[in-house]
């Protein structure tokens, strides 16, 4: 394997071999006050900009008079620290030399007012062992992959660490998101999510900062955003790739200096949140071709938390499906479904199903299937054709029907392409029909993401009347 470069070796994860088994790296340092009114006070964290002074929202705070209230930062760039001075009263020192900014890559001492630091680089590296666990908080799987990902759940949780997580529409990097606040430091704060794909550009940056009253036309009064919302817990911010270029310095910003302004505001407001992210899209390859920055990429890439499609982990649907009957019983007795279990039959054909849609799609096919089931066990009759293939009993369709059955006078690729195309056309007509052409609700209803749902009604060229006013 390679050697990393300088810069990926510490702005984001890196992966390296040890047997069959992947490892993790992140650097951090630990700051000890040896000398002053504060001596013994440590701060060890992996944040890319530490604040030091006299006043209380610094990250670490020295009540010594001669400490100025915001003395100095130490920030991390491409694997080394800065220390930069404040212009503060009396000066910040290295060793016995005065410093506006300075580079420290080793163990130092800085010198502030009366007070000395002890200032300690930690490059922290841990091979990741498989969980023996069978979830981690609502994450429910007991495939390799999911074990690995529960391992560096619980060892990054407690960190300060940004997070990217990965993985096609539906596979659940929500529920990842969800397990590393309640695992952290930050659980008995705010969890507040925002899905990039969900607005128009035009508020977005209203939705992530906020605004001040009379900032655009309808802001009628100031609005706090989701960094505000946020101060003191975890910010999920979903499909990132839909994020506007002109809006990622911004975000830039607030990750690196943990501030933000809102639109027309003219202060600053500091922030205390940690960032995850998550995308469908390949965001390296963005950056490649110029559609995402680089260095919002790398800040976000501290670690990265890649989530398998279903199809690749086959021996998670019983589990899956027993999770399905013990969170949703309840509410399916209420419905007056009788159905508590699935058939074997009816569990391999989930497992030989592609699941486009992923956990998402899972669940609302067997939420349908509940509800059908006439007794207390889902069958394959219960199943969509589309899952059971030829193992379910054949409906007879009109001669009309746009689903029409495979050609075996045609290569077995083509023909399957061409049922494929018939049912994917026949579905989107009828879950418009079904929602009025609501685009929202009939995204949700599939389970797939509303861009995507756009994307396959242009495939087929089905109009969609006020395609603008949809919601």
């Amino acid at each position: 394997m390679s050697s990393p470069s300088r810069e990926d070796q510490f702005t984001k994860t890196r992966e390296a071999a040890v047997g069959e088994r992947r490892a993790l790296a992140y650097r951090r340092c630990r700051i000890t006050v040896t000398s002053g009114p504060n001596a013994g006070r440590v701060l060890e964290t992996e944040k890319d900009l530490i604040r030091i002074g006299s006043v209380t929202d610094n990250d670490l705070v020295i009540q010594d008079p001669a400490v100025s209230r915001y003395h100095l930062e130490v920030k991390k760039q491409k694997g080394e620290y800065i220390i930069v001075d404040n212009n503060s009263t009396n000066g910040t020192f290295v060793g016995a030399l005065r410093v506006k900014e300075a580079t420290i890559r080793h163990r130092g001492e800085i010198h502030v007012g009366d007070s000395s630091l002890l200032f300690e680089p930690i490059d922290t590296e841990f091979v990741v062992e498989p969980s023996g666990a069978e979830r981690c908080d609502d994450l429910v799987g007991r495939s390799l992959p999911m074990r690995e990902i529960y391992t560096v759940i619980e060892r990054v949780a407690p960190t300060e660490l940004t997070i990217l997580v990965t993985g096609e529409t539906g596979t659940g990097k929500e529920l990842v998101a969800r397990a590393l606040h309640k695992k952290s430091r930050r659980q008995g704060g705010p969890f507040v999510t925002l899905d990039c794909s969900a607005l128009p550009p035009t508020l977005i940056e209203s939705a992530l900062f906020g605004h001040e009253k009379g900032a655009f036309t309808g802001a009628d009064q100031a609005y706090a955003g989701v960094f505000e919302r946020a101060d003191g817990g975890t910010l999920f911010l979903d499909e990132l790739g839909e994020l506007p270029l002109e809006l990622q310095p911004k975000l830039l910003r607030a990750l690196e200096r943990g501030e933000i302004q809102r639109l027309r505001g003219d202060k600053t407001i500091r922030v205390n949140v940690r960032v995850i992210g998550a995308t469908n899209r390949d965001l390296h390859k963005m950056v490649q071709e110029a559609r995402f920055r680089g260095d919002l990429y790398y800040r976000l890439a501290v670690i990265r938390i890649q989530i398998p499609a279903l199809r690749e982990r086959e021996e998670d649907f019983p589990l899956i499906v027993e999770e399905f009957f013990r969170r949703y019983g309840n509410e399916l007795e209420a419905t007056g479904a009788k159905a508590k279990r699935i058939g074997a039959g009816a569990l391999a054909a989930l497992e030989r199903y592609n699941w486009p849609g992923n956990v998402r799609e899972l669940m609302n096919v067997l939420r349908r299937a509940a509800v059908f089931a006439g007794g207390e066990e889902i069958t394959m009759g219960e199943l969509p054709e589309e899952i059971t293939g030829n193992k379910a009993p054949i409906r007879a369709r009109s001669p009309s029907s746009p689903m029409s059955m495979p050609d075996a006078s045609v290569p077995f690729k083509d023909a399957k392409a061409k049922v494929l195309d018939a049912f994917e056309r026949q579905y989107l007509q009828d879950l418009l029909l079904r929602h009025k052409q609501n685009i929202s609700k009939a995204a949700r209803e599939a389970g797939i993401d509303r861009r995507h749902l756009y994307r396959l009604l242009d495939k087929y060229e089905i109009e969609v009347k006020d395609r603008e006013l949809e919601d």
